[in-house]
């Protein structure tokens, strides 16, 4: 998860109101224009709110200024008004431009006009205070950010109209409960909602057809939640950290999910594709028919001990069981094809691991920072192995980052080539070259005509390439010796 720095957001925050242009309405008219508190700016139609002093507690924005009608409030136009509690907005607006009360921690509730059309990326983000918002009938799209970090925001209205709901639009609303969807919902973005908390239940419309990395990630108050019947793509991890998550079903009539035992297959069964990490049982068997363990399918499934795998396994994806912390052993079937990236990660309590006399290929930190894991032994078959896949744990670096360092006392049999094996290949390249070179040079003496080859024996040279200077030289370190 990433988190917006305070002192980057006030400087591209002060950028915004540095640069921000405005189209003149006449010539001569002056850009912008002081009225009270406000600033005003001239733009199509009218004139656009651009700032407020920055120590109002309230503010009351009037429809008109200066006989024209105030059609928009541009972007940061409250940015860091941090004392600002109510806004008041009039109908007649149709924008709310990006940041545009971005900062302001003590707004308590907004209530935005069914007039306004587009609410920039955002908007409220870091408004810590806000408990509610009315959003806009006419609004189609949950803009990026709206809502960032509003800790306490509990109510918000999603209206109708809306078919998406942006990245990050409610990330970390953490009182947001159970909002309706809307009716004509298609699309939710990366973290949507993700660690809000309070949300214990999800319906979602038959029509969303997408969900995005991470949308409802870290929300620990789901128990459950179906697929909608027109789910195309579940995105990466969309539901990572949901600790209390135990089942999944699918609504009748989707074609790519299943569900059985709570668990979500793609592929008609052949793709364990989610798993929900609140399941209580401490054994998985995996059934027979499943060729591939989707990437993040039982990332930090915690309870589960044991996992048996079917005799059809071929693909265990990136971070398949990356922090399964009780996972104690792993033996994969004969068939096993390729481990990738991070696929048994930050397994703490992972002793023992059978690999295949299949296996092709291991991923980079495949098995990094398995701190019980000792020995490995890799087959032969097996022709790629990635960077700190086996017997590397995590320290921690002076500059607080974490570090591969080689783990003590780890021991790794095959999978690897000695210098010795490395020299020997190197030499039989080159040895392997120089015949090469001199059965060319025979098979082009060859095929010369009695001519050509008259005319290399005047130059000096004969099959070999060797010119009678050479020849003579030869002969008389020999006479040397």
């Amino acid at each position: 998860m990433h988190w917006r720095q305070p002192i980057a957001a006030l400087a591209a925050g002060a950028c915004l109101l540095l640069t921000m242009p405005f189209a003149a309405s006449a010539e001569g008219e002056q850009k912008t224009y002081k009225d009270g508190m406000f600033t005003f700016g001239y733009t199509d139609g009218g004139v656009e709110l651009v700032g407020v002093e920055s120590t109002v507690l309230s503010v009351r924005l009037p429809a008109e200024t200066d006989g024209r009608r105030i059609v928009g409030i541009a972007d940061g136009a409250f940015y860091g008004c941090n004392n600002l509690e109510t806004a008041f907005l009039p109908d007649g607006l149709k924008y709310i431009g990006r940041h545009a009360f971005s900062g302001c921690e003590n707004l308590r509730s907004l209530e935005i006009p069914d007039t306004v059309e587009t609410i920039g990326a955002n908007a409220l983000s870091g408004c810590f205070l806000l408990e509610s918002l009315h959003l806009p009938d006419k609004l189609r799209e949950i803009p990026e950010g709206l809502c960032y970090t509003c800790a306490n925001l509990k109510t918000v209205n999603l209206p109708d109209t809306v078919t998406k709901v942006g990245d990050e639009a409610f990330y970390c609303c953490s009182k947001l409960e159970n909002p309706e969807m809307p009716a004509n919902l298609t699309e939710l973005g990366n973290y949507a909602f993700a660690f809000c908390t309070s949300v214990t239940e999800i319906d979602l419309p038959k029509g969303v057809r997408k969900l995005s990395g991470g949308t409802f990630c870290g929300c620990d108050g789901l128990t459950e939640f179906t697929v909608p019947q027109q789910l195309e793509d579940m995105g990466s991890l969309a539901f990572m950290g949901c600790n209390n998550l135990s089942a999944f079903a699918v609504e009748e009539g989707n074609v790519k999910y299943t569900a059985k035992d709570g668990i979500l297959y793609t592929d008609e069964g052949a793709t364990l594709y989610a798993y929900p990490i609140g399941n209580p049982q401490t054994v998985l068997d995996i059934p027979e028919g499943v060729t591939v363990v989707f990437d993040g399918a039982l990332f930090k499934a915690e309870k589960l001990a044991e996992v048996r795998f079917p005799s059809t396994l071929t693909r265990v994806g990136a971070g398949a069981f990356e922090y399964c912390t009780a996972l104690k052993n792993v033996n994969l079937p004969e068939g096993t094809e390729y481990l990738y990236e991070n696929a048994f990660a930050d397994c703490a309590e992972l002793t023992h691991v059978t690999l295949p006399s299949t296996l092709r290929g291991v991923g980079n930190y495949a098995f990094y920072n398995c701190p019980k894991l000792m020995e490995i032994t890799v087959p032969a078959s097996c022709k790629t192995v990635g960077q700190y896949s086996f017997g590397y744990v995590e320290k921690q670096g002076e500059d607080g980052n974490g570090e591969p360092v080689k783990l003590q006392g780890f021991r790794q049999h095959g999978g690897g080539i000695g210098l010795f094996k490395i020299l020997a290949i190197i030499c039989a390249v080159i040895a392997g070259g120089a015949v090469i070179f001199v059965l060319i040079r025979i098979i082009r003496k060859n095929q010369m005509t009695p001519e050509e080859h008259e005319a290399n024996v005047i130059a000096g040279e004969d099959y070999t390439g060797i010119t009678e200077e050479q020849e003579s030289g030869n002969e008389t370190k020999e006479e040397q010796i």
